[in-house]
């Protein structure tokens, strides 16, 4: 029986830990290091982030929305990571000084199959997401990572 109990223990621990992407999280703050992609075996892992509209009135508000816009994030760096993104920049300088700078990033492609596999808040109702793609959709769609 204890030897039931330590392989359960350690095939549990072993699943826990291999894989995809850590908490960005940390005592209800963004972390000061993380990843926002990984490749492993088995799955394309993005992380996302979304900002709480403090115009929302409600805590539920703020939370869904930030959810939403998290999830958006994740399908643009799914999208960045398999097909590449176009930027565009423009910058207005003025006496050596720079007045604006506009800087544009394009993404066109289909992600489909994502998973969202976490969902975290933070203190002020921000949110972050840890989605996957599973690599073998995008081998059925004839698709390869680089």
């Amino acid at each position: 029986m204890k030897k039931i109990i330590i392989i359960l223990t350690a095939a549990l621990f072993a699943a826990g830990c291999g894989g995809g992407l850590s908490s960005a999280v940390k005592k209800g703050e963004i972390a000061p290091s993380f990843s926002d992609t990984k490749v492993d075996g088995k799955y394309l892992w993005v992380r996302g982030f979304g900002a709480a509209n403090p115009e929302n009135t409600t805590e539920a508000q703020k939370k869904i929305m930030s959810r939403e816009a998290a999830v958006a994030q994740g399908y643009q760096r799914g999208a960045e990571y398999i097909y590449g993104t176009g930027v565009y920049a423009e910058m207005s300088v003025k006496d050596a000084v720079a007045q604006d700078s506009t800087i544009n990033n394009t993404i066109k492609g289909l992600v489909a199959g994502m998973e969202i596999y976490s969902t975290e808040y933070m203190n002020d109702d921000g949110c972050a997401v840890i989605m996957r793609l599973p690599l073998s959709k995008l081998k059925a769609a004839n698709i390869e990572l680089k």
